[in-house]
């Protein structure tokens, strides 16, 4: 006798619960930073975006290479490795060459969270019902949207910073939650009614 066929989804999320633990890592770090930096200048925040941008290309990119060619995840992070990778790099190159203002650092906060959470918003809708990480990507792109929203409303670096610093927790958190849940949560059998 033979036991159920455990579904594909329930052991595609066995393996991929790193990749968001992976992604938490710089967002965790980052938000750290600002939180506990008395000075939320535009260079702090050009600065953190630069380190969470590359850093974020670097561990999605990896983790991305890691994952298995069926995995639903795979596309997901390559993407995001690729616009926080442009958005890292952009943003040191603008504090180097032209240095930190607020207009820059708006510009490239706000222009990474439209696209980032634009690709995880509409990722999470095409993948919905197929990917047990879809609900995740629908909440961490609509939160990183507003991220934006948010961004457009403001009009000093302090409060730039901080909002930056205080979505980069939140995602942390939450990336965090969201992987130990793919961790531990028990596969779903087939059913072998006819």
């Amino acid at each position: 006798m033979t036991s159920a066929p455990v579904s594909t989804d329930a052991t595609a999320a066995r393996v991929s619960w790193i990749g968001p633990i992976l992604r938490a890592l710089p967002a965790a770090v980052v938000g750290l930073i600002i939180t506990f930096t008395a000075n939320h200048s535009p260079a702090l925040g050009l600065t953190m975006l630069s380190v969470f941008g590359i850093a974020t290309a670097v561990v999605a990119g990896a983790s991305s290479v890691w994952l298995g060619p069926a995995d639903e995840l795979r596309s997901l992070h390559r993407g995001l490795a690729i616009i926080a990778g442009v958005a890292g790099a952009l943003a040191a190159v603008v504090l180097l060459v032209m240095g930190a203002g607020l207009a820059m650092l708006l510009l490239l906060v706000g222009g990474y969270a439209v696209v980032a959470g634009a690709f995880e918003l509409v990722w999470g809708i095409r993948h919905r019902g197929r990917s047990v990480f879809a609900r995740d990507a629908l909440v961490i792109g609509g939160a990183t949207l507003a991220l934006a929203v948010v961004l457009a409303l403001v009009g000093d670096p302090v409060s730039a910073v901080g909002f930056f610093g205080a979505y980069a927790v939140m995602l942390a958190i939450f990336l965090l939650i969201a992987g130990f849940s793919l961790k531990w949560s028990s596969p779903v059998k087939e059913s072998t009614d006819a």
